[in-house]
């Protein structure tokens, strides 16, 4: 689940003769209001990034997905949750850092692994994603390219659950990290492994929901009572009114939601949706703003994050996750042989 500010095109300047550095500066002229420190990559020229401060800039990463969410939100739920993300992390990040620059990359809206896996439902009409193989290909791919050209810090963004979709981001992270001796993180999947940030969300659920009521909400993991609230918040017009409607569809364990998602008619929902609230949302949201800024700036004062605890590592003894992947890595190797093979027999 889960705008970018328009930034004045730049040009080059020369620095000081005392630093001798060079540094972007905006094209208004004199009589523009100071720049930003937030650059949106396509709008840059290749000489306006070559002149970054290797050790002052970073990079975020935003990756969005196309599944299926209910028949009450959009299929584009964590695409949208990451816009907003991405808009309210740069500006957190950018006001202490006036002498980084801040830039963002645009985003890659698809992702591995559609909630519709968990009943082994591989295709579905609301779900567009990539292999996990391809996901990590392409996360590498990018981060390969900013290392090389001598960038220190890049930070992935997302608001998709899927353990291999993470699986996926942190191994690409991780062979960036170590290759090229330069930072590339991850946030999602420490965040949701990070033991501070859940002691913040379920504060939140405190203030807006009883013990009770909590507990009948069971494992809220997708399109249910937390994500419809937060796309409420966030993109109110795209949430169908059917989902003050919809029962609950409680599990209290991953096999549960499994069998859910196994059984005729599954909506594609778990949780409550019907139990959702527009302020709740806008407190979760602005939580995981707050969470993951706080991690960007933390690694940048040099803190080490190689060792922060990472979901799904806690959920992979799971038996049903363990059988929910196996599903899904089956569908994506049968489909990924019949594409290599393809070339072979159109050469015969």
């Amino acid at each position: 689940m889960k705008r970018i500010l328009v930034i004045s095109l730049l040009i080059i300047a020369a620095s000081s003769i005392a630093s001798g550095q060079k540094k972007a500066v905006g094209m208004r002229g004199s009589n523009a209001p100071q720049r930003s420190n937030i650059y949106r990559i396509e709008e840059l020229t290749a000489p306006q990034i070559d002149a970054l401060n290797r050790d002052k800039t970073l990079f975020i990463l935003p990756i969005g997905m196309l599944e299926q969410h209910g028949p009450h939100l959009p299929i584009g739920s964590d695409s949208f949750w990451v816009s907003y993300g991405l808009a309210e992390i740069s500006k957190r990040v950018g006001k202490p850092l006036p002498d980084w620059n801040i830039v963002l990359m645009p985003a890659i809206n698809y992702g591995e692994g559609g909630a519709n896996e968990i009943g082994n439902i591989q295709v579905h009409p609301g779900t567009y994603g990539i292999r996990q193989s391809t996901l990590r290909s392409i996360v590498a791919d990018v981060g390969g390219q900013l290392a090389q050209n001598r960038f220190k810090w890049i930070f992935v963004i997302h608001g998709h659950g899927a353990p291999t979709h993470n699986l996926a981001i942190s191994e690409a992270s991780d062979f960036i990290s170590e290759t090229f001796k330069v930072t590339m993180l991850n946030l999602q999947s420490m965040a949701m492994a990070d033991a501070a940030m859940a002691a913040k969300a379920q504060q939140i659920a405190a203030k807006h929901y009883s013990p009770a009521e909590l507990a009948s909400f069971g494992v809220d993991i997708h399109a249910g009572l937390s994500e419809t609230s937060g796309v409420l918040a966030i993109q109110p017009r795209l949430v169908n009114e059917v989902y003050k409607s919809l029962p609950n569809q409680t599990g209290k364990s991953m096999e549960e939601l499994r069998q859910i998602a196994r059984s005729p008619g599954w909506q594609g929902y778990f949780s409550s949706p019907a139990k959702a609230k527009t302020p709740y949302g806008k407190e979760d949201n602005e939580a995981w703003v707050e969470g993951l800024s706080s991690f960007i700036l933390r690694a940048v004062h040099g803190e080490n994050f190689f060792n922060h605890p990472r979901y799904p590592d806690q959920l992979l003894k799971d038996p049903a996750i363990i059988q929910i992947n196996k599903d899904e890595m089956a569908h994506e190797k049968a489909f990924e042989m019949k594409l290599e093979q393809w070339p072979r027999r159109k050469q015969k």
